[in-house]
């Protein structure tokens, strides 16, 4: 029986491992997506930052010429299309890291919550195996009790039956 409990302790440990080890691999892919989503955040400010230096660029070539005003004024709408675009997806990366946080602590909760977990059924492991231990000496002192018994009945039968003899040996010759 404690074979059978040693196994499902090993079993459950096991699961337990398995499904720590997958969770781990879980929050590492998460990360590694979150890192790409702030490279991409990174980028698309500095897609911003040079975009606003095109437009600034493009107010000083204004002012010089002219005679090229509406061409320059198409360039400079396109640029905050551009602009609004990527303010857009700004706005939405943003967004998406924010729930890979949430993910991330809801990860670390029920992390921390599996590691309570297997701290307890360690601890009931180890409660298992010292009842099981005493249970054992137990069984064993129960075992000698009654060899002990045992030879206690002998001896008294053998007592009983010596005096049967001496009491007939006794009523025999009288």
């Amino acid at each position: 029986m404690s074979d059978t409990q040693n196994d499902r302790l090993h079993q459950i440990q096991e699961e337990l491992a398995s499904i720590l080890e997958e969770r781990l691999t879980a929050l590492s892919q998460l990360m590694q997506t979150t890192e790409a989503t702030t490279r991409r955040i990174i980028s698309a400010d500095i897609e911003l930052e040079r975009h606003r230096l095109n437009q600034e660029r493009f107010e000083a070539e204004r002012a010089q010429l002219e005679g090229t005003i509406d061409g320059t004024r198409a360039r400079a709408e396109e640029a905050r299309k551009q602009h609004g675009a990527l303010l857009a997806e700004k706005e939405q990366l943003e967004k998406e890291v924010e729930k890979r946080e949430r993910e991330t602590r809801e990860l670390d909760t029920e992390v921390e919550r599996n590691r309570e977990r297997i701290g307890s059924l360690e601890a009931e492991a180890v409660t298992l195996r010292e009842e099981n231990s005493n249970l054992r000496t137990k069984v064993k002192t129960l075992e000698e009790n009654i060899v002990r018994m045992q030879r206690l009945k002998e001896e008294l039968m053998s007592s009983v039956t010596g005096l049967a003899q001496q009491l007939r040996q006794a009523s025999g010759t009288e």
